[in-house]
C-alpha cells in the first residue's frame, strides 16, 4: 500500500531516562547514519510499569542510535504501531463497499485511528488486514503514516470467519449514548474540534455542547435520559439559570420515567415557568390597581366569570363589590363571587357554573399542553419547509393534499388564508421579506420547492383556524367542527413524518384528552388547584 508522506506528531521522552531505564546494546551503524539523515520516524513503543518505569516494548535499536547521534528526546507511543506501507488489504475482504464517507475520513484525520486494526501473516509473508479495512482505508485517504494493530495467527478459514464475526457484532452508540458521552467529554476538557470530527458534528454544534456542558442538569439529563435535540438540552440549561427548583424537578421526572419524551417534558416545564412568571407580573399590575384575590376553591358555587354574566362588559363590572380575580394559568381572571347579592343575571344554564377546581386544573394544564405541543409543532413546521432536498414521494403527497383542500373549498382557506399571522408564518419559513406574489415567485425556483410552497400556505391557515381551546370536548371549546377539521391537518402532517404528542393525538383520533389526572387529583386534595 502506498501513503501521503504526512508526518504524525508523536508525544516524547528523554533519550537519557529511557536509556538509564533500559539495557541499551550498541548502536548499528546504518541505523544510526539513517536517522542522522531522516530522524526517528516510527515512535519507540513503551510501556510504563507498576514502580513508574518506562520499559521500552520495540525501539531498543533505534534508542541505541539516538543515544549515539546524542539526541535529547525520542518519539514514543504507548500503544503498537505499525506503519501503513507495511499493510496489505486481505483479498477476500467481505466487505465490498467501504463508505467512506466524509465525516469518517475527518474523524481519522484529526484524532488518528483509535480501535486497533486485527492483522495476521499471509502465505506470501506479508501482513495481512483482517479487521480494520475501513480504518485503514481512512487512514491512508487522511495521509496518516502509522496506525495501531493487533496480530493474530490465523488460517484462511479462520479469518474469513474473523471477518464476519467482527462486521456483525460491532454495535454502534445510540445517539443519546453519543450525546452523554460527549457531553462528558466537553466537561473533561475536550476541544470542540476534535469533538467535531469524533462524532461527526459540526464545529458549532460541538461548541455549543461545550457551552451547555457547563450546567449540570444538562449532564445528569443526558446521562440518565439522552434522547433530547441540542435544543431541548438548551432549554434546560436556560430554565436552571432562572428556575432551578422547575429544572431540578424536571431533571428528577426525566430519570424517573426512562420511555416517555424527555423533550416534551423539559418544554412542558418551561411553559409553566413562563406561565409562573406570567401571573407573577399581571398579579403584580393587578394589586397595583387595589385588585382582590381568591382561589377557585374559596368562591360559592355561583360565583360566575365575568364574562359571562348577561349583558355586563368588563369594564362595568370593574366597579362591583363583588369582583375578585382568580388564577386562570399565566392570567388572572375576574369572577363576580356572588352576582345575586350584587344586582346581576345569572347565566342560563348549568354549563356556565362555576367549575369545579379539578375541571378548571384541567383546562388550565390542557392549555399549557396544547401550547408546548403547537411550539414543537411549528419548529418541526420551519425545519420541514427549510429542507433543501425532499423525496419526491413526499413532494407528491403534499401536492395531493393541497389538491384536496383546494378542490373541497374548505372554508378554512378562504377564511384563514389571508390572516396576517398565516402570512407572517409563510414568509418566515421561506425567507420572503414580504407576502407578495413576486416574492414568492422568486422562491419556487423548481417543482418540487413550489409544491412545498403551495402545501405551507394550507399549513399556515390551518395552524391560524387551530384554536388554543380545540382540544377540548367539555362545551366551552373552539366546536367540533373545528376539532374535526384540525384533527385531519394534524394527520396530515403524521403522514410527512410529524410526531404528534398525546394532546394533538386525542385531537386527531376524536377522543377526549384528560391531562394530568392524577397531579389534578393530588392538588384537589391540597385545596391550592389553581394558586
Amino acid at each position: 500500500m502506498t501513503s501521503t508522506t504526512t508526518r504524525a506528531v508523536w508525544p516524547t521522552l528523554a533519550v537519557a531516562e529511557l536509556a538509564a531505564a533500559n539495557t541499551v546494546a550498541e548502536a548499528d551503524a546504518t541505523l544510526t547514519e539513517h536517522i542522522a539523515a531522516h530522524g526517528i520516524t516510527d515512535p519507540l513503543y513503551v510501556t510504563t510499569t507498576e514502580t513508574g518505569t518506562v520499559r521500552v516494548v520495540d525501539g531498543l535499536r533505534r534508542l541505541a542510535s539516538a543515544a549515539a547521534l546524542g539526541l535529547a528526546d525520542v518519539p514514543v507511543t504507548h500503544r503498537p504501531l505499525i506503519q501503513v506501507a507495511a499493510l496489505t488489504a486481505h483479498p477476500g475482504n467481505v466487505r465490498k463497499d467501504l463508505k467512506i464517507s466524509a465525516e469518517f475520513a475527518k474523524s481519522i484525520a484529526v484524532s488518528g485511528v483509535r480501535t486497533a486494526i486485527q492483522v495476521t501473516r499471509a502465505p506470501g509473508g506479508e501482513l495481512r488486514v483482517v479487521d480494520g479495512h475501513r480504518r485503514l482505508a481512512a487512514a491512508l485517504k487522511s495521509g496518516l503514516t502509522h496506525v495501531p494493530y493487533t496480530y493474530e495467527d490465523q488460517d484462511e478459514a479462520g479469518q474469513m470467519l474473523d471477518m464476519v464475526t467482527t462486521a456483525r457484532h460491532r454495535a454502534g452508540l445510540t445517539r443519546g449514548e453519543e450525546t452523554a458521552a460527549l457531553f462528558e467529554a466537553a466537561s473533561l476538557g475536550a476541544d470542540a474540534r476534535h469533538m467535531a470530527a469524533a462524532a461527526a458534528v459540526t464545529v458549532t454544534a460541538a461548541k455549543e455542547i461545550k457551552k451547555l456542558s457547563r450546567s449540570g442538569q444538562v449532564r445528569t439529563a443526558a446521562a440518565t435520559a439522552p434522547d433530547m435535540t441540542l435544543e431541548e438540552y438548551a432549554i434546560l440549561a436556560e430554565l436552571e439559570q432562572t428556575d432551578p427548583e422547575a429544572a431540578a424537578q424536571v431533571t428528577a421526572e426525566i430519570a424517573a420515567n426512562p420511555n416517555e419524551r424527555h423533550g416534551w417534558m423539559v418544554r412542558r416545564a418551561r411553559t409553566d415557568a413562563k406561565a409562573r412568571v406570567e401571573l407573577a407580573a399581571h398579579r403584580a399590575e393587578l394589586e397595583a390597581t387595589g385588585a382582590h384575590f381568591r382561589t377557585l376553591g374559596e368562591l360559592r358555587d355561583s360565583a360566575t366569570l365575568v364574562w359571562r354574566l348577561p349583558g355586563i362588559t368588563a369594564e362595568a363590572h370593574a366597579a362591583c363589590q363583588g369582583q375578585v380575580w382568580v388564577a386562570d394559568g399565566s392570567r388572572y381572571v375576574a369572577y363576580c363571587s356572588n352576582p345575586a347579592l350584587y344586582g346581576h343575571e345569572m347565566p342560563a344554564t348549568a354549563a356556565d357554573a362555576k367549575p369545579s377546581a379539578a375541571e378548571r386544573r384541567a383546562t388550565i394544564e390542557g392549555g399549557k399542553d396544547w401550547d408546548t405541543a403547537e411550539e414543537i409543532r411549528r419548529e418541526w413546521l420551519a425545519e420541514f419547509f427549510g429542507k433543501a432536498r425532499r423525496p419526491k414521494a413526499e413532494s407528491d403527497l403534499m401536492a395531493t393534499i393541497t389538491a384536496q383542500v383546494l378542490m373541497s373549498g374548505a372554508d378554512v382557506i378562504s377564511r384563514r388564508a389571508t390572516h396576517p399571522k398565516s402570512t407572517g408564518r409563510l414568509t418566515a419559513w421561506f425567507g420572503i421579506k414580504e407576502h407578495s406574489g413576486s416574492a414568492a415567485r422568486a422562491k419556487a425556483v423548481t417543482p418540487a420547492k413550489a409544491v412545498a410552497m403551495a402545501f405551507a400556505a394550507v399549513a399556515t391557515a390551518y395552524e391560524q383556524n387551530a384554536a388554543r381551546t380545540v382540544w377540548r370536548t367539555d362545551g366551552h371549546h373552539a366546536g367540533s367542527e373545528v376539532r374535526t377539521v384540525t384533527g385531519e391537518y394534524l394527520g396530515w402532517l403524521v403522514s410527512l413524518g410529524y410526531q404528534p404528542s398525546p394532546i394533538e393525538q386525542a385531537v386527531i383520533d376524536g377522543k377526549p384528552y384528560n391531562p394530568g389526572a392524577a397531579s389534578i387529583a393530588a392538588d384537589t386534595a391540597q385545596g391550592n388547584t389553581l394558586n
